[in-house]
């Protein structure tokens, strides 16, 4: 493994569960980590196999917290917003690259790999009883469904996070995991997250190279801009649509993070029938400074002319 490359995974993935503590904790976090403000956070000791950062996190007590939620459901909370879900139209260019003349795979649709990916969240398969071309694939809808599952279960004590905090969260955040899928580039072939309780094992995060080039030349505005756009296709049941902004001369993809949906989606689903939607947002900039995707932070009364 390169030693640059996973040197910067370790130091972003450090930084980033240090300030989640520190933010469960009081509810916000230093631009800098002291030997002060640093917090218990430890790594144990590596395995034969695959490179592994087995953390371990003692947690606060529960009277001495910000917020309830363990790094883990921080992680998810992050990664719902600055990692982009799949969508059907990502998930059938996917499925294009496999091998055509692979049987076992060449006739597999979106709506298949959905059914098997809630599958195997569900306890109810195992990954080896896919092919491998379509594992990575798989892998990644079960860490979204994971994510999705925890999210709503942890709903009450989320809502503790207001929009400027969640900003905040935010701006720390994105650069980080963009560091963090450095070790991407020749190192290794694939990163995951999970975390584990009394419950099992839960899937956080999972990229792939492509993935993680994408994360890797993305910048995540750190201001919210409210936009006015014409919704030109919305999934109520995952969060992911397409809006035509810049006076409709551009078509983006955005995407509501699952906490969020229950509260907005009814909301745009009866504006964008009869009116152009106005969205709070974060812009998602590729390296050049262009808009290539939304992150929908809440949705305002559509203004009257």
């Amino acid at each position: 493994m390169n030693f640059y490359e996973v040197a910067r995974f370790q130091y972003a993935a450090s930084r980033l569960l240090v300030k989640l503590a520190q933010f469960r904790q009081v509810g916000r976090f230093p631009k800098n980590i002291s030997n002060k403000s640093n917090v218990d956070i430890f790594v144990k000791p590596f395995t034969e196999g695959s490179f592994n950062i087995d953390v371990d996190d003692p947690g606060q007590p529960k009277e001495d917290q910000f917020v309830d939620l363990s790094l883990g459901d921080l992680v998810a909370y992050i990664s719902e917003r600055v990692i982009e879900k799949i969508d059907e139209e990502a998930m059938g260019r996917s499925l294009s690259r496999l091998p055509a003349a692979r049987a076992d795979v060449s006739d597999v649709t979106a709506d298949a790999v959905d059914t098997a990916a809630h599958e195997l969240a569900s306890g109810n398969a195992e990954i080896g009883d896919f092919p491998a071309d379509l594992q990575p694939l798989l892998r990644r809808r079960v860490a979204e469904i994971n994510r999705d599952e925890r999210l709503l279960e942890r709903e009450g004590s989320i809502k503790k996070i207001d929009a400027a905090r969640e900003q905040k969260l935010i701006a720390m955040a994105a650069p980080l995991m963009s560091e963090m899928a450095v070790a991407l580039r020749r190192s290794a072939e694939t990163l995951e997250v999970t975390s584990t309780s009394d419950r099992g094992v839960n899937k956080v995060l999972f990229l792939d190279e492509r993935m993680a080039s994408d994360i890797e030349t993305a910048r995540v505005d750190t201001e919210i801009t409210a936009i006015l756009c014409d919704v030109v296709q919305f999934n109520k049941d995952n969060g992911w649509g397409k809006v035509k902004i810049e006076n409709g001369s551009k078509v983006v993809s955005f995407s509501i993070p699952y906490d969020l949906l229950p509260s907005i989606k009814q909301r745009l689903i009866d504006t964008m029938k009869k009116d152009q939607v106005y969205l709070q947002t974060y812009f998602v900039r590729d390296r050049g400074g262009d808009v290539v995707r939304l992150i929908v932070a809440g949705i305002l009364n559509t203004p009257t002319m």
